[in-house]
C-alpha cells in the first residue's frame, strides 16, 4: 500500500466505532476496510448481504465519479469482481491494498464532506 498511514489517519477520522460512517468518504473507506479484514481475518467464511453491500458501495462510490481514465475505471471493476468470489478473494491481498489506495485517493480528490443516506440493509 502506497498510502497505508494515510487510509488509517482517515478511517479514524471519518469511521464511527460502529455503524455506517455519516459521509460517503468515510463509509468508502469503512467499507474497504470491513473488505480486507473479513479476507484477512476470516478467510470470507462470514461473506454475506453485508459484504456484498461493501462492495456495491465501493463499486457505486467509485463509479459515481465517472472516472475518466478508462485503464483505472476497469482495474477497480476487476477488483472488485475478485472480491465478490468470496472463495479466492482472500489469496491475494494485493487487491485489497490497491483498492485501499485507490480509496485514499478518491478521498483526496473529494475533501469536502458527502453525505452518506443511512442504507437500512447494511447491519454490518
Amino acid at each position: 500500500m502506497k498510502y497505508a498511514q494515510e487510509f488509517q489517519q482517515l478511517h479514524e477520522t471519518l469511521v464511527p466505532d460502529s455503524g455506517q460512517a455519516p459521509t460517503v468518504q468515510g463509509e468508502l473507506i469503512r467499507s474497504v476496510a470491513r473488505l480486507h479484514d473479513e479476507a484477512e481475518r476470516n478467510g470470507n467464511a462470514n461473506w454475506d448481504e453485508g459484504y456484498e453491500l461493501f462492495a456495491d458501495f465501493v463499486e457505486k462510490t467509485f463509479h459515481a465519479q465517472r472516472m475518466a481514465d478508462p485503464v483505472f475505471r476497469e482495474r477497480v471493476e476487476t477488483i472488485i469482481n475478485r472480491v465478490r468470489q468470496p472463495k479466492i478473494a482472500y489469496l491475494d491481498y494485493e487487491w485489497f491494498h490497491e483498492l485501499s489506495d485507490h480509496a485514499v485517493q478518491w478521498c483526496r480528490r473529494h475533501p469536502e464532506p458527502i453525505p452518506n443516506p443511512h442504507d437500512p440493509r447494511q447491519y454490518r
